[in-house]
C-alpha cells in the first residue's frame, strides 16, 4: 500500500486504488478488443463485451437494464457484421465458398506473416484469387473479380466490425458517465 494511503474497513486496497485498477483492466480489454477486430479470426467484439462486462460487475455498477440491453444488440450486430460482411462480398462479385475460405486463410496468414496492414490487404485478395484458380478452376479474370470481391467484403466487414466495436465502448462509457 502506498504511504499515506488508509485501507478500507475490510483490510483490502483503498476504494480509489481498486476503481483505477478496474478501470485499467477494462481499458485494457478495450484496446485488445479493437485490435482484434481488426484481425480475422479474433474475437474483438467478445473481448470488448468482456471488459463492458468486467466494468459493470467489478465497478461501480453504474449501468442500468436499457444500457446494458443497447449494449448486447450492439454486440450481437458485431457478431453478425462479423459473418456476414465477408461472404456477402464475395458472393456479390462471383466468388465460390473456395474463395471465401481462400480469402479468409490469407487474411489470417497475412496478418501473422506480413504486418497487419499489408497482410489484411492483399494476402485477402491474393488466397482467394488463389483458391478461385485452383480449386472453383475459373479462368483469370474470373478469378480476379472474384478475389477482389472477396478482398473487399472482408475488409469491408473488418472496417464495420471496428466501426462497431467503437460504438459499443462509446455508447459504454456515455452510459456510465453520462446516464
Amino acid at each position: 500500500m502506498p504511504p499515506g494511503a488508509l485501507p478500507d474497513k475490510k483490510g483490502g486496497m483503498p476504494p480509489v486504488l481498486s476503481e483505477t485498477l478496474v478501470w485499467c483492466v477494462t481499458l485494457l480489454l478495450f484496446g485488445m478488443g479493437l485490435i482484434g477486430t481488426l484481425i480475422p479470426m479474433l474475437p474483438g467484439i467478445i473481448i470488448i463485451a468482456a471488459g463492458c462486462i468486467w466494468q459493470g460487475v467489478m465497478g461501480a455498477g453504474r449501468l442500468e437494464w436499457w444500457g446494458w440491453t443497447v449494449l448486447a444488440l450492439l454486440v450481437a450486430g458485431g457478431l453478425v457484421i462479423d459473418k456476414l460482411s465477408g461472404g456477402m462480398g464475395a458472393k456479390k462479385f462471383g466468388s465460390t465458398a473456395a474463395g471465401i475460405w481462400g480469402a479468409i486463410i490469407g487474411a489470417v496468414v497475412g496478418a501473422i506473416l506480413f504486418t497487419p496492414i499489408v497482410g489484411l490487404l492483399f494476402m485477402p485478395f491474393l488466397g482467394a484469387l488463389l483458391a478461385e484458380l485452383i480449386f472453383a478452376r475459373k479462368d483469370i479474370m474470373a478469378a480476379f473479380k472474384a478475389g477482389s470481391g472477396a478482398a473487399l467484403g472482408m475488409l469491408t466487414g473488418l472496417l464495420l466490425e471496428f466501426t462497431c466495436g467503437l460504438l459499443i465502448i462509446a455508447w459504454f462509457c456515455s452510459c456510465y458517465f453520462l446516464f
